[in-house]
């Protein structure tokens, strides 16, 4: 699924045409120069003319936009079909009034162009490749547009419609070709609406003019009944300069510089997260509810029986529009829930296998130690076995000190793979209440081994048993972590110094040990990244990133935590604090 896209680039068509915006203003211009300039009379014949050259020019721009969008072409030669059959309409109309000074009677065949505009450039819209929906989206945005839709002819019903079933002369040829003029107006901005919400980038090409085309239309139907039935519109008023802003609308459409479907191919689900998508599906029901409440307000006698059937069905619609996006909140919520414990899962387990890891790499480095010792421990045993062999042959029995020595460096050779082989196992102890000076000072063997004859160890221990809750493997890896950065802060030597207190935070007794070391230290800056994974300030393959995030887990996994304080050319100082074992 791709992310939303609230700023789609123009497509291969460029820009506008350099002459749409001179076309634009020209036909712009021209509609209200004619109502200032023609007498009465003219007025209607000159504005029906207009809009048929608009008509049919738009109907010519979109076979050619169906040429060059071909994923779209057979949307665009619906909406041009729809054009022309409108370009016939109102050709008819102005043929009607050069030859019978008036426009047709209201119903009549030409209305059936209307009609079959309507329904040409509302399967058009359908027809347009756009981005595909899950079913439940595609519920919710069908919602929306059919809302949309009710919501336009709630308004045109109040405003226009309402008055007009109720005037007594009216007939119902004329309210029935009413009505249908109202539904397919509707109709198209739901299904606009409907396309739109879904990304509302799209009402920035074709998809865009098209609703404010039909928008504008529907409000100057919506205008000039209520003038018709009073007696005060006539062919040419200065309202119907609302169907030339409809025609110049749709006009636009074709000579759009965006495609139907910006961004994305139209077999991928795209989301929109931006506020007019948010606004959109409340904007059509605010609307009616603004005109019910002024109803209410200034004419309640307006609210007939089809205006409160259709505000209860919208209501309905909202009702159950809320009922699916609940439903669907609940699945993405329990979705994300069940992706949240296997991604902590994972975390989990990487995160022990981090640990397990930066062990396997201290282990090497005390390996490398123990050579050394094992080496000494060796050539003990073998100068003492040689001194044992020459007495036996001159004939002496074998010193008991010897065999005494020899039995002392094995001794020491064994407990140094057993310290070994205990820091390495990978199953971690379980917790117990260990005295952490007695850890410590057991360590001491172990944390030399990797030091060297450059680096020097002091342990300030004191006399005070601090009982803590841990294992003893968990212990060790995390002194062993921090004296192994110790001494790679001291390439020239130095002074390591650990010191252990008992110390009162809060109320509550704390093990408090320092780890301090006379190295080359660190500025802030470094110090702000020294427990982050895979950070290291040594070398190429000297460091893995991972030692000191790995001390902060296991601080973390026994309740305790760590700071640091360090100054360049100074040294640096890590302190840990245990929570005291009780009792």
């Amino acid at each position: 699924m791709l992310p939303p896209d609230t700023h789609p680039p123009p497509d291969a068509f460029g820009s506008w045409p350099k002459s749409a915006p001179w076309l634009v203003l020209a036909y712009g211009l021209l509609g209200p120069a004619l109502l200032l300039v023609l007498a009465p009379g003219a007025r209607g014949l000159a504005l029906n003319a207009l809009n048929t050259i608009i008509f049919a020019h738009a109907g010519i721009l979109a076979l050619a936009r169906a040429r060059k969008e071909r994923d779209a072409r057979w949307g665009w030669q619906g909406i041009a079909a729809g054009l022309f059959a409108q370009t016939l309409n109102q050709a008819w109309a102005t043929f009607s009034i050069l030859r019978y000074g008036t426009a047709p009677p209201f119903p009549s065949w030409g209305d059936l162009l209307s009609v079959l505009t309507l329904i040409l450039i509302a399967a058009s819209l359908l027809a347009w490749p756009l981005a595909s929906a899950s079913g439940s989206e595609r519920w919710r945005k069908g919602m929306d547009g059919l809302g949309a839709g009710m919501s336009a002819f709630f308004i045109g019903w109040f405003l226009a419609l309402g008055p007009l079933f109720h005037r007594p002369g009216s007939s119902p040829e004329e309210r029935g070709a009413m009505v249908v003029f109202f539904l397919g107006n509707a109709t198209i901005l739901g299904i606009c609406v409907y396309l739109g919400a879904r990304r509302t980038s799209r009402f920035r090409g074709p998809l865009g003019w098209v609703t404010m085309g039909f928008a504008a239309s529907l409000l100057q139907i919506t205008l000039q009944v209520p003038l018709v039935l009073v007696g005060q519109y006539r062919l040419g008023d200065s309202l119907d300069l609302l169907v030339l802003l409809a025609a110049i609308f749709i006009l636009l459409a074709p000579m759009a510089p965006f495609p139907v479907e910006p961004g994305h191919p139209p077999d991928v689900e795209v989301q929109d997260r931006s506020i007019g998508a948010l606004m959109l599906p409340m904007l059509p029901a605010a609307l009616a509810l603004a005109v019910v409440l002024a109803a209410l307000a200034w004419a309640p006698s307006t609210l007939d029986a089809p205006l409160l059937a259709m505000g209860t069905t919208m209501a309905g619609l909202g009702l159950f529009r809320g009922m699916l996006a609940l439903r669907d909140l609940q699945r993405l919520s329990a979705a994300l829930e069940s992706r949240v414990m296997a991604r902590t899962h994972d975390l989990e387990a990487m995160q022990e296998t981090m640990l397990r890891t930066e062990r396997m790499n201290a282990m090497a480095v005390l390996g490398a130690g123990m050579a050394h010792d094992l080496n000494n421990a060796l050539a003990t045993i073998r100068a003492c076995a040689e001194l044992a062999m020459a007495r036996l042959e001159e004939g002496q029995a074998p010193e008991g000190k010897d065999l005494a020595h020899i039995l002392v460096a094995a001794d020491q050779s064994t407990a140094l793979t057993r310290r070994l082989m205990s820091f390495g196992r990978s199953e971690d102890e379980p917790h117990a209440s260990i005295c952490l000076r007695d850890e410590l000072s057991h360590m001491e063997t172990i944390l030399r081994m990797l030091l060297g004859r450059q680096c020097s160890l002091r342990l300030e221990l004191g006399e005070t048993t601090v009982p803590i809750l841990g294992s003893r493997t968990q212990i060790e890896q995390i002194f062993v972590n921090l004296v192994s950065n110790a001494r790679d802060a001291m390439p020239q030597g130095g002074d390591i110094t650990i010191r252990l207190s008992r110390i009162l935070f809060a109320g509550k007794p704390l093990a408090c040990v320092e780890v301090e070391d006379t190295g080359e230290g660190m500025p802030p800056e470094v110090q702000a990244k020294i427990f982050s994974p895979f950070f290291t300030t040594k070398a190429p393959g000297r460091g893995t990133g991972l030692g000191l995030p790995s001390v902060r887990q296991l601080m973390h996994n026994l309740g305790g935590d760590l700071s640091v304080t360090s100054q360049p050319g100074v040294g640096t100082t890590f302190m840990l604090r245990f929570p005291v074992a009780e009792g």
